[in-house]
């Protein structure tokens, strides 16, 4: 409808002047009210998505918005229907605002200053919290809704896909359009579930994660693909793409962004306060070690865990009736993300293990590889929304001592009882090996049981033992990449690079996304000279980590460059994954080795040093492990103050541990 038919049918209210938008819903026109003689902003809403709605109601629910008033946001002033050549079109009125919408500013400038973006948000937060307390919940937040000016921020169309809900039938759905917009709609409202005003609070942190890291926290080539993500994935950490962003601000966006409603904040003035919030970055700058931090939130329960777990005579398990085909299927996607040992996987793994025990409390090996998965993630330092490391822990524990319960006649659920205990005290593995031991003794044929057997004994220094284990655990699973990836490993610390090759080779060819079996591949190969396949096996790691992997594998790019006399391009790398590093507090310890290894290797040995002592506690056997027998280090080796993080030195110089 063009703005002269337009004058026409409203000749007696508004002189239209151009058209100045066109969106999902409506086409908007600059017009004058001759009543009041002020310039208001028309929208006219599209010929077919009229058709799909009681137009009549439309406009009296579009009214009611108008008893809605706040300071940031535009008000509706009128509304009516109009009867043209295309049908009766609903048409409403707001106040015209002089500015651009927060999606212009966007487009010119991706990433926005960290202030702010606060500062937007909180003024968002206090018109989505005048409307919450009236029982009204927007629907639609993204930056196209959201109005910049030189003194203030404004929210539009509020009201609008709520009227359009309530008055739509099922031929809305005919017309393409989503009530809501794919990048920054809740997985509730993506889901057609009830949608409340942690609604709004998810659309709102999806719109201050854009203004901070350039790009909405899930994106797709289309919509479907966007939801598909949303389901299936948790967002990236936004320090990760940007380091100098609060902690305060990134916990306090990821959890806005969780998709239960339930472990949102309670509003999003609760959101907003959390955002300035100092406690989080007190923690981070001042964090406990990590002992000492499992000792004091769980000793006492990990005490009575370990004694009951040793002195407890096993339960008969309860007979299992064949499950539901969906359900098995969720399970064996969690199986697969826990064996890729990325944090993605790590991610995947724990939700498809939860969507299982939400259908089946009593599914004992869902709540064991959710005990384990949640181990791998604190063992390792990945990121899980709002979760801290120790509460991983105490997660894994209550999942293990559930898969316990209800079946403790299960190999596997000791098998991670043992896991949980070395995981409380890195420091002494003997109840580690009690554990897997039983487990074995429950089944023979469990080769992670007799992998983790493998490495306690390397732990304790028994490496021939440890070697022999392993090959006991590939001989009853052949397939098993990680048994592959360690027998390859231990070659390696045996200094047996040819025979190494053959098994991380192995590893590869079972799996080729394997992140273990491509790096051993990597690390082997440079001991090997062969720095070509070396490159390539970490360019293939590279292309599936995220997070903190993302540091380990750079810095072993980083010995392979200075391996090749390359220091310069080496020195690069090394700071790239250094900067990555520094996010995680307190250091992983797989981070620390390997920057350290690749600062060794470019005659770095004090930035060597540096990243080992940030590692707590230094006694945890198995970055003791890494000391004694990783090769790398040899170029620090004799250097007193590497000396002095060993509890036991190498069994002979050069010779392996």
């Amino acid at each position: 409808m063009n703005p002269s038919a337009l004058n026409s049918a409203l000749a007696e209210r508004y002189s239209v002047e151009r058209e100045i938008g066109r969106g999902g819903m409506a086409t908007v026109f600059l017009a004058h009210d001759l009543r009041i003689d002020r310039q208001v902003a028309l929208k006219i809403l599209h010929p077919e998505l009229a058709g799909a709605i009681g137009v009549d109601r439309f406009a009296r629910e579009v009214r009611t918005m108008a008893k809605l008033t706040h300071p940031n946001i535009v008000p509706v002033i009128e509304s009516g229907v109009l009867t043209t050549s295309d049908g009766r079109l609903p048409w409403y009125t707001m106040p015209y605002i002089a500015g651009e919408s927060l999606r212009a500013r966007l487009e010119r400038e991706p990433q926005l200053p960290i202030e702010f973006a606060l500062r937007v948000t909180e003024q968002l937060a206090s018109a989505l919290g005048a409307a919450h307390r009236l029982g009204i919940v927007h629907r639609d937040i993204k930056p196209e809704n959201v109005i910049l000016t030189d003194s203030a921020v404004y929210v539009v169309d509020f009201g609008i896909s709520k009227a359009l809900i309530d008055t739509g039938d099922e031929r809305l759905t005919s017309t393409g359009l989503a009530i809501g917009t794919p990048a920054y709609m809740s997985p509730e409202q993506a889901s057609a579930g009830a949608v409340d005003a942690r609604t709004d609070q998810y659309s709102l942190a999806c719109v201050l994660y854009e203004m901070l890291c350039g790009e909405p926290p899930f994106t797709g080539p289309t919509a479907a693909a966007i939801i598909a993500r949303r389901f299936a994935e948790a967002p990236r950490p936004v320090r990760t793409v940007r380091s100098t962003i609060p902690v305060a601000v990134e916990r306090a966006t990821l959890r806005a962004l969780e998709r239960v409603p339930a472990d949102r904040f309670s509003s999003v003035s609760e959101f907003v306060t959390a955002l300035r919030s100092t406690n989080a970055a007190e923690s981070a700058r001042k964090p406990l070690s990590r002992l000492a931090s499992s000792v004091a939130v769980l000793g006492v329960l990990a005490a009575s865990f370990i004694g009951v777990w040793l002195l407890s005579r096993p339960r008969v398990a309860r007979s299992a009736a064949p499950r539901d085909p969906q359900i098995v299927a969720l399970y064996q996607r969690g199986v697969r993300g826990y064996t890729r040992r990325t944090p993605d996987g790590v991610r995947e793994a724990i939700a498809a293990f939860s969507a299982v025990l939400a259908r089946d409390s009593n599914y004992a090996d869902a709540w064991n590889g959710l005990a384990k998965t949640y181990l791998r993630a604190q063992r390792r330092q990945f990121t899980l929304p709002g979760i801290t490391n120790d509460e991983m822990l105490r997660r894994a524990l209550t999942a293990s001592d559930r898969a316990t319960a209800i079946d403790s006649a299960s190999s596997d659920a000791w098998l991670t009882r043992a896991l949980v205990s070395v995981t409380i005290d890195p420091t002494q593995v003997r109840g580690a090996i009690q554990g897997t031991e039983r487990a074995i003794a429950l089944d023979s044929g469990n080769a992670e049981a007799w992998h983790q057997l493998a490495n306690s004994r390397l732990q304790l220094g028994e490496a021939d033992q440890a070697l022999a284990t392993w090959r006991e655990s590939v001989r009853r699973k052949p397939t098993y990449t990680e048994g592959l990836a360690f027998m390859a490993l231990a070659h390696y610390w045996h200094r047996q690079f040819d025979s190494a090759s053959h098994w991380a080779d192995s590893a590869v060819t079972v799996d080729d996304s394997y992140l273990l079996g491509r790096t051993t591949a990597g690390y082997i190969a440079v001991e090997r000279g062969e720095y070509a396949k070396a490159t390539a096996e970490l360019d293939a790691a590279l292309r599936v980590v995220s997070d903190v992997e993302v540091a380990n594998v750079l810095a072993a790019r980083a010995l392979v460059e200075a391996r090749q006399g390359a220091r310069v391009r080496a020195k690069a790398t090394l700071h790239q994954a250094d900067s990555i590093g520094l996010h995680y507090t307190p250091a992983n310890a797989h981070t620390a080795v390997y920057l350290a290894q690749g600062y060794a290797a470019a005659a770095q040995p004090d930035s060597a040093i540096r990243w080992l002592e940030r590692y707590s506690p230094v006694e945890d056997l198995h970055f003791q492990t890494h000391l004694r027998c990783d090769p790398p280090f040899d170029p620090i080796r004799r250097d007193r103050r590497f000396q002095a993080l060993l509890r036991r030195p190498p069994r002979l110089q050069g010779t392996g541990c």
